[in-house]
């Protein structure tokens, strides 16, 4: 897993039906320090986040375990958005 910022969205008019139902976004992969790095990748939205969304995104055969995936391709999803983050004292 992965923590990543949603920056972007994408449409596409032609494209397999299996991902007709699906919004796919643009996320930025975060460091461990919540900064944003130089690495981009497009991942399905499996919980209805947003622009600006801090989000946990999953990659490979694990991105396809759940419902709404079980029959798209694709090898990057959200699966949670993050809501706040502790920080050691």
């Amino acid at each position: 897993m992965d923590i990543a910022k949603v920056v972007g969205s994408i449409t596409s008019v032609s494209k397999m039906k299996q991902l007709d139902p699906v919004q796919l976004y643009v996320v930025n992969i975060l460091d461990s320090n919540f900064s944003h790095t130089d690495s981009y990748t497009v991942a399905v939205d499996t919980i209805d986040v947003g622009y600006g969304d801090m989000v946990l995104i999953t990659t490979g055969s694990a991105s396809k375990m759940t419902d709404m995936t079980a029959e798209v391709p694709t090898d990057t999803s959200i699966v949670a958005r993050l809501d706040g983050r502790g920080e050691e004292k």
